[in-house]
C-alpha cells in the first residue's frame, strides 16, 4: 500500500544535500556521509537526518570534521515508493558508474538521473585531504522487529557497527551485487547500514536518530557530553535489541523468480527463529501455487511485506565472537599467502586481490576459511567460485 499525500507532506521539494555541518572549514579529520531515503519508501532516515541537523543548528554545536546530510533517491522517496524503473540499491557497481560517465547521450531513466546526482554530491565532498571517511546508511523494512546494523566485514567497519548496540549482520554484500554499502566500502572507506525498524513505525526514526549521534559521537564529530541525553540514546537502541545475538552471517536468499508472485506468510519480523521445513512463504512461478520452506534452521531476516523487490527473505546464524577474534588477527598476522596455498585455490594474475576455488578440489571449509583471512564469494563461474578479498585498513 502506498502512503497516504498527507504522510509525504514533508518529503517534497527536499533537496539533494540536507545539510553540511560546519558549512565551512578545512577538509580535515573525519567526513561522515549520513544517507536516507536510497529505497523512496524507508523515510525515516531521511527525518531523522533534518531532526539531528536542525538540533545541532539549535544548539550552535561544534562539528570536528564535516558531516553531511543526504537524500539517496528523491524522486522516489517524494512520492512513497521503494523505486520508479529500478532498484536504486542494486545501480552501485563500477561497471555502472562507468557507463553513466561515459554516456553519449543524456540520461533519462529517474533512477539514473538520482545516481549521477548522489555521485555529484559525493564527490564535491570527498575533493580533500581527510583522515578517514564514513558511511552512514540509514534504511528500514518491510516487516517489524529490531533495529540491525549491515556491514561487509572489513576489520575498520567492525568498531563502528559495534558502537552501536545492536546486532551487527555480515555477508550481505555475498547475496546482493550493487548496493551503495558494498560500493563505498569496495573504496577503503567505512560504511555501515542501520536498518532501523519498520518502515512506518515512529520508533524506527528514533532509532535513526539515536544511532547517527551515536555514530557522531564515535567518529569524533561531537562530544558526548554535548549531545543532550546521550546516554538515554544509547540506551534506547540497546533496549530495542535486547537478548539478541551480537553478529549473525548471512546463510541463504531466497530469491523471487521474475514474474513469480511471492507471498510471505503473515507476523515474521526481523530475528525470530524458524526451524528447517518451516513453511514461510507462497509462492506462484505460474505453474500453480506452492509453499516455500526454509532449508536450514536460524533466524530469519527482511522478509518481504511489500510489493517491489525481489529478495523474499533472509535466513542467518549466529557468529561466536572467538571467529571474530580469529579472523582479525589472521588478518594482521602476515599470513596472507596461507588461502593460496589451499588445494584447489590459486590466484587470478589478471585481477589482483581475487582467488579462484576449484569446486572439484577445495570442498572441506574452504568457504570459512576465506572468509576469515577476509575473502567474499563474488561469483560463480562453471565448476570454480571466485572470492575477492576485501578493503582492510592498513
Amino acid at each position: 500500500m502506498s502512503p497516504s499525500t498527507g504522510a509525504l507532506a514533508d518529503l517534497q521539494c527536499l533537496p539533494r544535500v540536507l545539510g553540511v555541518h560546519p558549512a565551512r572549514g578545512e577538509a580535515r579529520g573525519t567526513l561522515l556521509f549520513v544517507v536516507g531515503g536510497v529505497h523512496g519508501n524507508e523515510p525515516a532516515g531521511v527525518r531523522a537526518i533534518r531532526r539531528v541537523f536542525a538540533e545541532i543548528e539549535r544548539l550552535g554545536l561544534s562539528v570536528q570534521g564535516r558531516v553531511v546530510g543526504l537524500i539517496g533517491n528523491a524522486r522516489a522517496l517524494a512520492q512513497g515508493q521503494r523505486y520508479l524503473a529500478e532498484d536504486f540499491n542494486r545501480l552501485w557497481t563500477d561497471e555502472r558508474i562507468e557507463a553513466l560517465s561515459d554516456a553519449a547521450e543524456p540520461v533519462r531513466d529517474p533512477e539514473s538521473l538520482e545516481q549521477i546526482a548522489l555521485l555529484e554530491a559525493f564527490q564535491e565532498h570527498l575533493a580533500g585531504k581527510w583522515e578517514r571517511v564514513v558511511l552512514l546508511d540509514l534504511h528500514s523494512t518491510s516487516a517489524g522487529g529490531a533495529p540491525f546494523t549491515i556491514i561487509s566485514d572489513t576489520l575498520q567497519n567492525r568498531p563502528f557497527a559495534f558502537a552501536l548496540p545492536v546486532p551487527v549482520l555480515l555477508g550481505l554484500e555475498e547475496r546482493i551485487e550493487g548496493t551503495l554499502l558494498s560500493w563505498f566500502a569496495d573504496l577503503g572507506h567505512v560504511a555501515v547500514c542501520l536498518e532501523g525498524g519498520q518502515n512506518e513505525l515512529p520508533s524506527t526514526v528514533e532509532h535513526h536518530t539515536a544511532a547517527l549521534w551515536l555514530t557522531l559521537v564515535f567518529a569524533g564529530l561531537l562530544r558526548a557530553e554535548d549531545v543532550p541525553g546521550f546516554g538515554a540514546l544509547r540506551a534506547r537502541l540497546e533496549n530495542s535489541a535486547r537478548n539478541l545475538p551480537a553478529v549473525v552471517e548471512l546463510r541463504y536468499r531466497y530469491g523471487i523468480p521474475a514474474g513469480a508472485q511471492f507471498e510471505m506468510n503473515p507476523g515474521f519480523q526481523n530475528f525470530q527463529p524458524v526451524r528447517r521445513g518451516e513453511v514461510l512463504a507462497r509462492i506462484d512461478p505460474g505453474s500453480g501455487v506452492r509453499d516455500v520452506q526454509s532449508p536450514l534452521g536460524g533466524r530469519v531476516l527482511m522478509p518481504r511485506y511489500q510489493a517491489l523487490g525481489d529478495d523474499g527473505f533472509f535466513l542467518g546464524r549466529e557468529v561466536r565472537p572467538f571467529w571474530l577474534w580469529l579472523s582479525g588477527w589472521l588478518r594482521r598476522s602476515g599470513l596472507a599467502w596461507l588461502p593460496r596455498a589451499l588445494p584447489g585455490v590459486h590466484s587470478d594474475p589478471d585481477r589482483h586481490g581475487e582467488l579462484v576455488v576449484d569446486g572439484r578440489i577445495a570442498r572441506w571449509f574452504t568457504v570459512e576459511l576465506l572468509h576469515l583471512f577476509g575473502y567474499r564469494w563474488r561469483s560463480r563461474e562453471g565448476r570454480s567460485v571466485r572470492f575477492v578479498r576485501r578493503r582492510d585498513a592498513r
